[in-house]
């Protein structure tokens, strides 16, 4: 029996509906502008990372303002206990930014696994980002990968841009973020304003929740392989300095938690 026309027209409407959608979305992206709130200070930061109610590995980051319009940071990762023994992983990651515009300039990764060593070189510029991964275990030399999009972030300058903005309640902010690999829309609505104790003390916090969508080669958008959703809490004070990650993830849900601030 053939479909009725009835039928064909639904089909022919969703498809429509959907590919609307999927060239849309760059039109929900936030203005790039950063917000009026000041600049972060130079700061150390110290983290505890656990998965479930289990301590995992520890997170230590040192943001810094260098001379001129450069901001920086190094952190340093690497699991720790039980999860140690049973998957080692020690990392590095420095990432240069430009104070002024909050938008990225390099990041260098550094990734170590027991089995194998993985690199990471990111270099931007205006019109997006240059990427060369090289594992220890590739039978081939690495090539250099040109992703073209306006207006990206890494994970530092993605923060940057977030915490300089106002962050009312209800406030919903959209940015296309590549970290490493591959670009992410993440979405960044404010959930409210409460206050939080996490080991490094008890703070005023600003909760937010935190989408993340894979973006495809075709523009289309689709979901994480392995992100659900994350909420975050940062200092609602004049350092708005991260306090807790707590993410949805396909083994559970992981944790970040300050520990230590200088």
């Amino acid at each position: 029996m053939t479909p009725s026309w009835s039928r064909l027209f639904l089909l022919a409407l969703i498809l429509a509906t959907g590919q609307l959608r999927a060239a849309d979305w760059q039109e929900t992206l936030s203005s790039p502008e950063p917000g009026a709130f000041p600049p972060l200070r130079t700061v150390t930061l110290d983290y505890e990372c656990g998965w479930a109610g289990l301590s995992a590995g520890r997170v230590d980051a040192e943001f810094l303002r260098t001379d001129g319009d450069t901001c920086e940071l190094d952190a340093t990762a690497a699991t720790t206990g039980l999860a140690r023994a049973l998957w080692r992983m020690d990392a590095i990651h420095q990432a240069r930014g430009n104070l002024d515009t909050l938008k990225p300039l390099s990041v260098s990764q550094k990734e170590v696994y027991r089995y194998q060593v993985i690199r990471t070189e990111l270099n931007f510029d205006d019109d997006g980002v240059d990427k060369l991964r090289e594992s220890t275990n590739d039978k081939k030399p690495a090539k250099r990968r040109r992703y073209d999009l306006p207006n990206l972030y890494d994970l530092q300058t993605a923060l940057l841009y977030v915490r300089s903005q106002k962050l009312a309640d209800g406030d919903v902010y959209r940015m296309v973020v590549y970290p490493a690999t591959a670009p992410y829309l993440a979405t960044v609505t404010v959930l409210g304003h409460e206050k939080i104790k996490v080991k490094a003390g008890s703070y005023p916090a600003i909760k937010m929740d935190l989408r993340l969508e894979k973006v495809m080669g075709d523009m289309t958008l689709a979901p994480h392989g392995k992100f659900k959703r994350a909420t975050g809490w940062l200092s609602d004070d004049a350092d708005r300095i991260p306090l807790r990650l707590s993410a949805q993830l396909f083994v559970g849900t992981v944790w970040v938690e300050l520990t230590k601030t200088q």
